[in-house]
């Protein structure tokens, strides 16, 4: 079997997880908005909506320009722009303009940094071995997803949220540094006629693999942001031992399990994680105080599975000079439902309950698992 550790794959890691520091410190943002802010639900799902909204619309873009200008220089770029944003939280007073803006430049950021080193991450992996790499990649953001919010939240209770913001934007300005010692790979001649983004998209296969994910972003997204008003509402006053419950358990899973997919059939892994998946997000309409870190639990274990699973599957057909615009599409999809949801169901919320928006992004999942049972994908056939 092919190496998978190597060198310019570790410093792929290093990075990512720097800029990962920065982007899981604002998991609490929820709390900051209702705590400090003193704002409502739906002003929370406008805040965590607004990252995603314009990451949608960067994240295609950026997938084809990395296509043809290379990785490396758009994941230097992208901890610069998530450096600034991060200071620029020094300032936010209110839920207002400034707080929106700060969040969907940080959205850019994520977009131009996540997809670049995703896609390095694939250009250096064995085929072979792609399931683990991708899972393996995901654990560089998974660790932080649980070490930020655990730090970040005891250093916003002694010393103040603007704690949080600075040391976001040291995360960010290590990562910049860091990407310079990231060896991109020469890229393989481009053929005549390659296909364009729009033309990638419009292949069956990737409509379909879009609607999977973009529904399972819906419910990803409700999982990261409603939790923590829902469970403060109950009388929480922490919520950070979701996240490292969440964290821990995909880690583990991705450690642990992360060349399943490869052995067992991406499909076969994809659909079944995807089935725990719907489970869990149901489950966290009945919540109570104390069942928040075993739902987090739950959760890490079924998106540890589930994402580099299908992210395998969308990427395995791809030619190499249509990684760049594969991952933009996949990882798109999943933050066009990440945000919709994310602001509708705030709305939802602040009507119908915090028990409503997980009823209706289970939902959804239950969806994507009868598309994908039904696709070619789903079947095991291309």
């Amino acid at each position: 079997m092919s190496s998978l550790l190597t060198r310019p794959f570790l410093a792929v890691l290093l990075a990512q997880t720097s800029f990962s520091f920065a982007f899981s410190s604002y998991f609490l943002l929820p709390k900051f908005v209702t705590t400090e802010l003193g704002a409502g639900p739906s002003a929370v799902g406008l805040v965590m909506a607004s990252f995603g909204a314009t990451s949608i619309f960067a994240i295609p873009l950026v997938g084809a320009a990395i296509d043809r200008l290379g990785r490396r220089p758009f994941m230097t770029a992208g901890a610069l722009v998530m450096l600034a944003a991060s200071l620029g939280f020094l300032a936010v007073d209110r839920a207002g303009p400034l707080l929106y803006a700060l969040r969907m430049v940080q959205g850019i950021a994520f977009a131009m940094t996540f997809i670049s080193a995703s896609t390095l991450a694939t250009d250096l992996a064995p085929e072979d071995r792609l399931g683990q790499a991708l899972g393996i990649f995901g654990v560089s953001m998974l660790a932080m997803h649980a070490i930020a919010p655990a730090i970040a939240e005891p250093v916003a209770e002694r010393w103040g949220w603007d704690a949080v913001f600075a040391m976001a934007a040291a995360g960010a300005a290590v990562c910049a540094g860091l990407t310079l010692l990231v060896q991109e790979p020469k890229p393989a001649p481009k053929p005549d006629g390659a296909a364009s983004l729009v033309q990638v998209a419009l292949r069956p296969r990737s409509l379909r693999i879009f609607l999977v994910v973009a529904l399972t972003g819906a419910a990803f997204g409700a999982m990261m942001t409603y939790p923590q008003p829902f469970a403060l509402e109950q009388g929480r006053s922490q919520v950070r031992g979701f996240f490292m419950a969440y964290a821990g358990a995909a880690i583990a899973i991705r450690l642990l399990l992360g060349g399943v997919a490869d052995r067992w059939g991406r499909h076969r892994v994809s659909l079944g994680s995807l089935a725990a998946y719907a489970a869990v997000v149901l489950a966290m309409s009945q919540l109570v105080p104390w069942a928040l870190e075993p739902l987090g639990l739950l959760f890490g274990a079924a998106h540890g599975l589930f994402y580099p699973a299908l992210n395998a599957l969308a990427v395995e057909a791809a030619a190499p000079d249509e990684r760049g615009k594969v991952m933009a599409l996949f990882n798109g999809g999943f933050n066009v439902g990440n945000s919709g949801a994310t602001l509708a169901l705030g709305f939802v919320a602040e009507r119908a309950g915090y028990a409503s928006v997980f009823w209706i992004a289970g939902a959804g999942v239950v969806v994507a698992l009868i598309l994908l049972a039904a696709s070619p994908e789903g079947r095991g056939a291309d």
